[in-house]
């Protein structure tokens, strides 16, 4: 008996997108995206009314990721899920498209994988309004939106230069909706300097434990020093793939 329940724990978390290390003490669960129970919630177009509405839930770890979608306006907010990579279409038009293409599969995930999230004005927190735990890192990078308009510009936004920026903060609360640890910021872009690597184009890996040890909800901002009288002109989309997170 106890083989036939690990074996089925085994196949539940290979279609799940999540993957589960466990020990004495602590269960580590990445959330890669990949596998078949995954599938329902990829977007069916490079546009908001291909998001799934609702937003998606990981099944092995408790973790949902919202989102919403107004059919009537073809928008969207949230986090969806996205296997979208084209690197060259500029504008609205290709909202759920990762900057990046794997020379080997030529997929758009981390290390060559297929599948990983868009993020627009999103948030995640657990289903059940009670868990806590840490995150310890994810990886991140631009969407081809983004990085076109601040490579070339556009009807909203400008060319980036010397000077300009692009960023990500991450905050962290428990299941009273106190904030906890401290704020993790990620430049997506950074002309600050000449110094500054500019507009990151690759997967890079983002350290979210000064989070604290008690997280139940992550909340994404972004910022940029291209801002108007209606607020940023940059649009405000980036990708991110791999989620660990670690529950004691």
């Amino acid at each position: 008996m106890k083989r036939v329940v690990f074996l089925f724990t085994i196949v539940a978390l290979l279609v799940s997108g999540c993957s589960k290390e466990e020990n004495s003490n602590t269960v580590h669960y990445l959330i890669d995206f990949e596998g078949s129970s995954v599938l329902p919630y990829v977007a069916t177009e490079n546009s908001g009314l291909g998001v799934f509405d609702g937003g998606f839930l990981d099944e092995g770890s408790g973790l949902k990721m919202p989102a919403s979608v107004n059919p009537d306006w073809g928008s969207w907010s949230g986090i969806a899920i996205s296997q979208f990579n084209d690197m060259t279409t500029e504008g609205y038009g290709n909202q759920l498209s990762v900057y990046y293409k794997d020379t080997g599969s030529g997929f758009g995930g981390y290390r060559g994988s297929k599948t990983f999230a868009v993020v627009n004005e999103g948030e995640m927190s657990f289903q059940d309004g009670v868990t806590e735990c840490t995150f310890d890192h994810f990886w991140v990078t631009n969407s081809t939106y983004a990085v076109l308009s601040m490579m070339n510009g556009d009807a909203f936004a400008k060319k980036f230069g010397s000077g300009d920026w692009f960023k990500l903060t991450i905050r962290a609360f428990n299941k009273n909706d106190n904030p906890t640890g401290t704020s993790v910021e990620f430049y997506l872009a950074d002309f600050r300097t000449d110094a500054s690597p500019g507009i990151i184009t690759e997967w890079t890996k983002v350290d979210l434990t000064p989070l604290g040890n008690n997280v139940h909800a992550i909340k994404f901002d972004l910022e940029s020093s291209d801002t108007g009288d209606w607020g940023m002109n940059t649009p405000a989309y980036f990708c991110f793939d791999n989620l660990t997170i670690i529950k004691k």
